[in-house]
């Protein structure tokens, strides 16, 4: 029953979000081809680009080639950034929303536990945000032969997991947050707005080290490809997703409703 009641509600979030990883991918994968026939000029055009970030992006592509790319245009624009903000949305719904419709009482008067509603919601919500970024990464990784490129699969998937898990965290940090706000709205905006100062920071070279966006970028991912797996950053992401759900539970329990 609120596996439903969480489908109904946010199916449009959902499907907006699956449609609009794949108009990310697919021209940037119908672009390849001719990026790299032609990658001198996009190497020329790093150059004039006063962002040390973006250039290095480009020595990157032109470096380790479609891999790198396939980071930036699915792993980081993909789950960095449109599954961010599907989750931080998601997130701060959670329980927010129950409260600034008045609709709370009802739904906690079940007889069902507040943790285990909190958990079938948390896990309900964390797979509407993995199931579509996932999906959208393995069809574009099944369709790369068709430009004339091949990935293996193990460090796809790796890769998927780590983005995955960064995604998962900041839905979850979203959560908590929802259960401190009386708006439905005011928890994913702090989570988006927070997000995006963490992008900004990423983008300036003095700032790079305390941007999050460093723990899922081509410097974490490149390297699966060699064999070694970013675990320090995915293992903060699974402390930070406990933490964040433990303090919503907590949270949870104190509010009288």
């Amino acid at each position: 029953m609120l596996l439903r009641q969480m489908l109904r509600e946010h199916r449009f979030l959902v499907v907006g979000y699956f449609v609009f990883m794949i108009v990310n991918i697919a021209p940037a994968m119908i672009f390849w081809p001719n990026l790299r026939s032609d990658f001198d000029a996009l190497t020329g055009l790093g150059r004039l680009i006063p962002v040390p970030m973006v250039q290095d992006i480009i020595w990157m592509i032109d470096e380790h080639g479609y891999w790198a790319y396939f980071g930036i245009q699915q792993f980081f624009k993909g789950g960095g950034v449109a599954a961010m903000i599907a989750g931080s949305i998601l997130g701060g719904l959670l329980i927010a929303r129950e409260v600034d419709n008045r609709t709370a009482e009802f739904l906690f008067s079940r007889p069902i536990s507040r943790a285990r509603l909190l958990l079938v919601r948390w896990g309900t919500g964390a797979a509407m945000i993995v199931l579509p970024f996932v999906l959208v990464t393995l069809g574009a990784w099944l369709i790369s032969p068709a430009i004339g490129e091949s990935l293996p699969a193990a460090q796809v998937l790796l890769a998927t997991l780590h983005v995955s898990l960064f995604a998962v965290a900041v839905f979850t940090v979203a959560v908590m947050l929802s259960t401190f706000f009386e708006h439905q709205l005011k928890p994913g905006l702090v989570v988006v707005g927070v997000m995006m100062l963490q992008m900004a920071f990423y983008l300036v070279k003095i700032f790079w080290e305390w941007s999050v966006y460093r723990m899922i970028d081509l410097d974490r991912l490149i390297p699966i490809a060699e064999g070694t797996y970013p675990w320090a950053q995915s293992l903060t992401f699974v402390g930070v997703t406990a933490a964040c759900l433990t303090v919503a539970w907590i949270r949870l329990r104190a509010l009288d409703f």
